[in-house]
């Protein structure tokens, strides 16, 4: 961490990974290289047991491919490959492979090195190809009220549930099969009869689609035996319950904190949060921060907390002497409502709190965690029943260091997440070099481990009006990205000398730092001359990060508390519900939990705030695959085994088709519900014509549309 005096902005650091392949163990010797003009040697690999290896192959073979880092400074560069091993240098780290580096068309290659064994990267120069997408045909991902797509017999994804405080008890959809008309009717409400059925009246099929009717379930009955009864017939198609609809969505949720308003705490309004309070308010849901701690001084906080401990040393204490972690916790569950200080965006959630980082000192607050300690953190948490995990820390991208991928922790993140617990992570704050002086873009450890949701930080351009209402949102510059980066969420983008609330996150302190810079002043609002709720003004990912757990703790406790959603469920809804606030550093866009708790309900009335988000092409993959009659893609790319992300533009270049291949189809596809197969509700387009792997495709442009249910590929 690191802090600037009175007004502070907390950095959090990054590194992360793209590829992803099959791994070996076998220890080979680096091959012998050649730096290309320009480039720097590296220091050697730090001993492991498990080094990283990359076996390098390319059709034809002999194609010239260079290493590279990020910055370009640092490569080695490999001659005439047929098929060489290499064992890169140093710890963890992001590369580029570039095969053909010399020609007009490079083919790059990014991989994360975290020192798990052998992966195989190729390049098919006869088969190199490139394709895109309509990105006009991606449809909307957040659920409307108007009727369904003009294709045959859709079916809505998501399990058909006959009770609930949403579905209609004595009445259910019908959808028969056979065509519409006099007979078709009468053959219906025979049927009907038959079950008890009184009542009932037709309703508009899809075009194409089946003759259907709204049926009035039998008194004695109930919606859910009687839809069984129903499908039990040979001319039933399907039964769907009715489900009620509002006029309106839910208004705000008036609160009675000072600061609970758009200039002093823009971002809950900015997330939907002042709606999201008016479908639940996190009662059911536990937060656990790890992080410096909590000042066990601050009423709004203390009342919140449900165990607080250290892991440092057996005299440590959840007692904050920095300010960092008091901060993100007042931002994820501050007492609400109490008619002081500020609102928390997790309102009435439950907090755990742990202090992993040793006290601040006189002179300096940069004080580092181990994550030995988070490890323990993390395992005290799930064994607590935590719902969510925040962690607004990261690594150090100090220049030379051996940093990034820890094992411990990841083993420790993914059992959490097994167990069913949602982990949140900031994406890093060193996309513009401001902290380590080199820019570091992609995503900092633990944000980048498979399953957590990371978060990047969003910001206002006022153009120094003061308001908020008029401004526009964009992704910080020091805000790291990559396509693992899930959502973004208000973290402010200060410059110098700037006081403005709506530049920064304000929220509480520590009333007890130790570095006298961070010491309670009463500079930024009316406070008591020796003020107990210190506050201060924040920015970074830090900040966005409590934000979007508190957010997750509103969908669980929505949704029933503890185990109600699982952490994959938890990341479809809120990115799918994000608003695209046209930046390309977004991820799935900007947080919206007003419409992720909303969707989570089934409320589609009208909705009345920002418009709805089309798919963004960066959320989709390209894939090559021979299989056929089957749901479930069987993905032929060796570099990217998880499919090929497209850019924003909806393009993307596929030159990983193994040689060997011969006939492949070409799909392109968005996950909707992340569950691996191609299913109701996900988006699909494939290539017209089959591909060879000898020879370059014409894909041509592919337009998506959404599945409905028994879909194969084609």
């Amino acid at each position: 961490m690191t802090s600037r005096p009175a007004v502070r902005l907390l950095a959090l650091l990054a590194l992360t990974a793209l590829g992803a392949c099959s791994k070996s163990h076998k220890t080979v010797p680096a091959p012998k290289v050649t730096l290309a003009p320009g480039c720097a040697a590296l220091a050697a690999q730090a001993a492991n047991p498990v080094p990283s290896l990359y076996t390098l192959q390319s059709n034809p073979s002999g194609i010239a491919v260079m290493r590279e880092d990020a910055s370009s400074t640092q490569c080695v560069y490999f001659t005439g490959v047929t098929q060489t091993t290499d064992v890169p240098q140093t710890a963890p780290h992001q590369w580029e492979y570039v095969f053909a580096p010399t020609s007009a068309s490079p083919y790059n290659v990014f991989v994360a090195q975290t020192l798990d064994g052998g992966h195989t990267l190729f390049y098919n120069q006869a088969g190199d190809s490139s394709g895109s997408i309509n990105v006009a045909s991606l449809q909307s991902v957040q659920r409307r009220a108007a009727s369904l797509p003009a294709t045959r017999d859709v079916v809505t994804r998501g399990i058909q549930r006959f009770t609930g405080a949403g579905v209609v008890s004595n009445k259910v959809l019908v959808r028969y099969r056979g065509g519409s008309g006099a007979q078709a009717r009468a053959r219906a409400q025979e049927i009907e009869a038959a079950q008890g059925a009184t009542g009932g009246f037709d309703v508009p099929a899809a075009p194409g689609g089946s003759y259907q009717r709204i049926v009035v379930v039998p008194a004695g009955s109930d919606a859910a035996s009687f839809a069984a009864q129903l499908r039990s017939q040979s001319d039933v198609v399907d039964v769907f319950p009715v489900h009620k609809r509002f006029a309106l969505l839910r208004g705000s949720f008036p609160v009675s904190d000072p600061h609970a308003n758009n200039v002093d705490q823009w971002y809950l309004f900015a997330d939907g949060f002042d709606h999201a309070w008016s479908y639940n308010l996190g009662a059911a849901a536990k937060i656990a921060i790890i992080d410096t701690g909590v000042d066990l001084n601050n009423a709004d906080l203390s009342s919140k907390i449900d165990f607080s401990t250290g892991y440092r040393s057996a005299a440590l204490t959840a007692q904050d002497t920095n300010g960092h972690g008091t901060n993100v916790a007042g931002i994820a569950a501050a007492m609400t409502n109490n008619a002081t200080g500020f609102a928390g965006a997790g309102f009435n959630a439950r907090l755990l709190v742990y202090n992993i980082f040793p006290d601040a000192t006189a002179s300096s607050d940069k004080q580092t965690a181990d994550t030995a300690d988070e490890v323990r953190a993390i395992q005290d948490a799930v064994g607590r029943n935590a719902d969510v995990i925040s962690l607004s820390l990261g690594s150090s991208q100090e220049v030379g260091s051996a940093n990034g991928f820890d094992q411990a922790e990841h083993d420790a993140v993914a059992a959490a997440i097994a167990s069913g617990v949602v982990v949140v992570a900031a994406a890093g704050n060193d996309a513009d070099g401001g902290e380590s002086g080199t820019p570091h873009t992609v995503l900092d450890y633990p944000a980048a481990y498979d399953g957590v949701i990371s978060v990047g930080a969003s910001a206002l351009k006022d153009n120094n009006s003061g308001t908020f209402a008029g401004s526009t949102e964009y992704v910080a510059s020091y805000s790291q990205f990559g396509p693992t980066l899930g959502v973004v969420a208000p973290g402010g983008d200060p410059g110098a000398n700037d006081v403005s609330p709506l530049h920064w996150i304000w929220n509480y302190s520590t009333s007890t730092a130790n570095l006298p810079a961070d010491q309670c002043t009463y500079s930024h609002g009316t406070l008591p001359h020796v003020p107990t709720n210190c506050t201060a003004f924040f920015a970074g990912t830090s900040q966005a990060t409590p934000q979007v757990s508190a957010a997750a703790a509103l969908l669980i406790s929505a949704a029933g508390g503890h185990g109600s959603l699982t952490p994959a469920r938890v990341a479809q809804l809120l990115d799918d519900t994000a608003d695209n606030i046209g930046d390309p550093h977004q991820g799935h866009g900007r947080l919206n939990i007003y419409k992720a708790i909303a969707a989570l309900l089934g409320d589609t009335g009208a909705y009345t705030g920002p418009s709805k988000q089309a798919t963004s092409p960066t959320q989709t993959v390209a894939f090559a695959y021979t299989n056929s009659g089957s749901n479930k893609p069987i993905i032929l790319n060796v570099n990217y085994p998880n499919g090929i992300p497209l850019d924003s533009s909806g393009a993307f270049r596929m030159g990983d088709v193994p040689a060997a291949t011969g006939t492949y189809r070409v799909g392109v596809w968005y996950d909707a519900n992340g569950n691996g197969v191609i299913d109701a509700g996900d988006q699909f387009g494939s290539s017209a014509a089959s591909c060879n792997s000898a020879q370059k495709c014409v894909m041509g442009t592919i337009t998506m549309t959404t599945v409905g249910a028994g879909f194969s590929l084609p």
